[in-house]
């Protein structure tokens, strides 16, 4: 009776044991996978994060590059405009001198007509004196 008694208390004992070993290793292995577990969210987590940034950087460089093809183009027109708008002025303002050196040029022509006009009644009026001159002389000689 005491060996069957010791025996179902070794076979218990062993029995618990084996039960102890199982959960230990259940749990072992529970732990276990709760860490990968763990670290395939953090790996995870990382990797979203990380092409987040790429994602990012990509967009950002992209949204820069049409930025400042944007702001290349506008400054392009506003500068093609300014030229433009000079040009007209300018044009306007040599149409202008141009008038007003045609004008000069017509009034220099008219001064030197007047001036021709002006010594050629010089030059008859010149002459009428000589020949008068001339005349009184020949009278004074038919009078001797």
């Amino acid at each position: 009776q005491v060996i069957t008694n010791l025996t179902q208390a070794l076979e218990k004992q062993k029995e618990r044991v084996v039960l102890m070993r199982q959960f230990t290793l259940w749990r072992i292995q529970h732990v276990k996978a709760k860490q990968e577990e763990h670290a395939i969210r953090m790996a995870d987590t990382h990797f979203q994060t990380a092409l987040m940034k790429k994602v990012w950087a990509a967009w950002r460089s992209v949204s820069e590059e049409r930025w400042k093809d944007k702001v290349a183009r506008a400054c392009q027109l506003r500068a093609e405009d300014v030229c433009v708008q000079l040009t007209n002025d300018y044009e306007a303002k040599l149409a202008e001198l141009t008038a007003a050196l045609e004008l000069t040029r017509a009034e220099v022509l008219r001064l030197h007509s007047e001036r021709d006009q002006y010594e050629d009644t010089m030059k008859k009026a010149f002459m009428r004196g000589v020949c008068a001159l001339n005349l009184e002389a020949m009278t004074m000689f038919q009078s001797k």
